[in-house]
């Protein structure tokens, strides 16, 4: 790619980026969460174990994450980008595939781990790691398309999925999924990935010179505060731990927010509640959109106050679900809501650090927001089955959704003294 791909008006490698982001994603991301429950009838009743036994293979998969986060961003952020990446991609097309050869519970749990050490090493951290690196301009419009892929994937894989299994059995469709995985492993790894634009002679899309000053909180909230604390010094500061703890609290209320389509069910029956599930997810792409686009053009405040308003809103509109309206109310509000947890947290990080730093917090970033998401969900359900109702764990999780937008609020502002800097 020559360097004139770089001026003004012509084509920027960063649209590539964001195409394998958006793919990687939609491919990577489905087989660990929204798909993977998929295969759990065929293959406990071909092996004889529980359909418990089965889910258990997805909690040490999103288990690995939680303490391999920090590692991974390191390790991206540090060594051979490039190298890493790609092995870990055929390492997760051949746990994948070993999927397809397992013969028992302990075999999937086995290959569960390695799944999840090379998801966190190919897909959310990595992928974020890129466009903070390639975008200066249009950031939360290269985020918000990247995620989206993630619905996009789903929703496509899913029949052909469904048809492989019905079709030619659960071991055959496992093989054709790490085929996809490899295909991309290594046509993007070897041919299309390049951490920095600066790795092919270029500058980030859109960006100034100004752009490595940092910005002033006063007038300018849509561009970094270049926060350049090591992870160490920046344990020490409040803004971090804010930071955190906003992420576990958007990882709470969206672990929350998987219970929806249960609740639907026994609100408004089976049919309706894969209706409404159906449209959240399609107005989700269009939610996540706007929400990038708000972040551009508005800053990070204002993307803050609609993501965490529209999500709370969403668990008020749950209190509704029994009316006949209420259901469709939720696939509205929620359409919009749900942008917040796959849209925000690349977003607020990248509004405090810098590109330097940026990869490296992000990994911790992306571990609190695991450890909130593999609470949120059981705290629903233990609520339901002590209550006999959802209605508690949904006006606590509005409290959630607020504390989210308020605590990444307060970092951003505990983080304003930091900017530009590089030492404590």
């Amino acid at each position: 790619m020559k360097r004139e791909s770089n001026k003004e008006g012509g084509f920027h490698y960063a649209w590539v980026i964001l195409i394998v982001a958006m793919m990687v994603l939609g491919v990577y991301v489905p087989v660990v969460n929204s798909l993977s429950n998929t295969w759990q009838i065929a293959v406990t009743e071909d092996l004889g174990f529980s359909r418990t036994a089965f889910s258990f293979t997805g909690t040490i998969t999103q288990a690995v994450g939680i303490f391999l986060g920090p590692v991974v961003s390191v390790f991206l952020t540090k060594y051979n980008f490039k190298r890493i990446w790609t092995a870990a991609a055929i390492a997760f097309a051949a746990a994948v595939f070993g999927y397809s050869l397992a013969q028992n519970k302990y075999q999937f749990y086995a290959l569960g781990l390695v799944v999840g050490a090379a998801y966190i090493t190919t897909a959310q951290i990595p992928m974020m790691m890129l466009i903070n690196n390639w975008f200066s301009d249009k950031k939360g419009l290269a985020t918000s398309i990247a995620v989206s892929g993630i619905s996009a994937g789903g929703a496509l894989l899913s029949p052909l999925v469904n048809g492989l299994i019905a079709n030619v059995g659960w071991r055959m469709s496992y093989r054709v999924y790490a085929m996809i995985i490899l295909a991309l492993a290594v046509i993007f790894g070897v041919f299309l990935i390049y951490l920095k634009p600066e790795d092919k002679g270029m500058k980030p899309y859109g960006y100034k010179e100004s752009d490595d000053l940092p910005a002033d909180p006063a007038k300018d909230t849509n561009k970094s505060l270049n926060v350049g604390l090591s992870i160490a010094a920046s344990m020490s500061c409040s803004f971090f731990i804010f930071l955190l703890l906003g992420s576990m609290m958007n990882g709470l209320a969206n672990g929350a927010s998987l219970q929806f389509p249960p609740a639907l069910q026994d609100a408004a029956g089976f049919q309706t509640a894969g209706t409404v599930v159906s449209i959240y997810l399609i107005l989700g792409v269009f939610g996540k959109l706007l929400l990038g686009r708000i972040a551009d053009k508005y800053g990070i405040y204002h993307a803050l106050f609609f993501g965490a308003a529209t999500l709370a809103l969403s668990f008020v509109a749950m209190l509704f679900a029994p009316f006949a309206w209420g259901p469709w109310l939720v696939a509205v509000v929620f359409g919009f809501g749900l942008a917040l947890g796959s849209v925000l947290p690349p977003l607020v990080t990248a509004s405090i650090y810098g590109r330097a730093m940026y990869g490296e917090a992000y990994g911790f970033v992306q571990s609190a927001t695991q450890v909130g998401a593999a609470f949120g969900p059981l705290l629903v359900s233990y609520i339901f089955d002590a209550s006999g109702s959802y209605y508690i764990a949904w006006i606590i999780n509005v409290g959630f959704a607020l504390l989210t937008g308020f605590l990444w609020l307060l970092a951003h502002k505990k983080a304003e003294p930091f900017a530009g800097k590089t030492e404590k």
